[in-house]
Parts: structure tokens; sequence; C-alpha cells
């Protein structure tokens, strides 16, 4: 594991390495979606709205960073399943807002449990001073690249 950390250790690398450990969380969190029927696409929309329910489409799209034509076509199965319901926004007709249905908030509980299930069967294996000390560092990494983004 040194070798790896030791040839890796170059900002290619270093990103590389984010990237894939990203991409493997999240095949393994789109398998355990898959047990409610639900694919990466749609996970994440329900996710975003457990937190923000009521967002407006277009922003729902931003925070994904994903285009608002693919976001529609996401919304549209989800409301065809009855997952979620899309409101007019009552002072510009322009505007919907994407709101959880009853069906889809009795299932975030479910949601929950395999995330943490698989928070704690990949990130509970690290000592708890590593992971308290990943966490911080990446929490370092999202600041000083948002204040970045900011700057542009």
């Amino acid at each position: 594991m040194q070798e790896e950390l030791d040839s890796s250790f170059s900002p290619l690398g270093t990103g590389y390495l984010l990237a894939d450990v990203t991409r493997l969380m999240r095949a393994a969190f789109d398998e355990k979606m898959q047990e409610l029927d639900l694919t990466a696409s749609t996970w994440r929309v329900l996710v975003y709205l457990r937190r923000s329910d009521g967002i407006s489409q277009a922003d729902l799209a931003r925070l994904l960073d994903v285009s608002r034509a693919s976001l529609g076509q996401v919304i549209d199965r989800l409301e065809k399943s009855g997952h979620v319901v899309r409101v007019e926004h009552s002072d510009d007709r322009r505007v919907w807002r994407v709101h959880l249905t009853a069906k889809a908030r009795a299932m975030m509980p479910d949601v929950e449990i395999r995330a943490r299930n698989l928070h704690v069967s990949s990130f509970g294996k690290l000592d708890p001073k590593d992971y308290q000390q990943l966490a911080k560092i990446l929490l370092e990494l999202r600041a000083i690249l948002m204040a970045t983004e900011s700057d542009a």
C-alpha cells in the first residue's frame, strides 16, 4: 500500500485516486438502491429533494450538475412512478417546484439505512482518527475548490 501511495502521490495520481474511490462508492450505493427499484439518477434526485423539498427544477439541475433536459426526464419517470410531483410556482408560471410524495418520504428511511450500512462497511473499517482526518481534509478541499470556483 505504501508503494501505491508513493507512486500516486502526484496531482494526477491523487485526483485519480479520489475519483476512483468516489466511483466505487457510487457504484456500491447504486447497487444498494436497486433493491428499492431506484436507479443512479433517481436516488440522487430523491436525496436532494429530501434536503430541499420544493426546490425549483432549474435549481435542482444545478445542484446535481446535470442539464435541465436530463433532469426533466428523470423527474418525468419519478412523477410517473409516484415519487414526486411538480407544482407550478405561484408567481412565475415558467418555474416548476418539485416535491416528494408520501410514497417517496416513506421510503427515505430505507435509503438512509442502506447508506448508513455502506458507510459502516467502508469508512467504518478505518481507524477513527484516520476517518476524522480524512473528513477534515475533504472539507478543507471542498472549501478551497468552492472558493476557487466562485473566484473564476
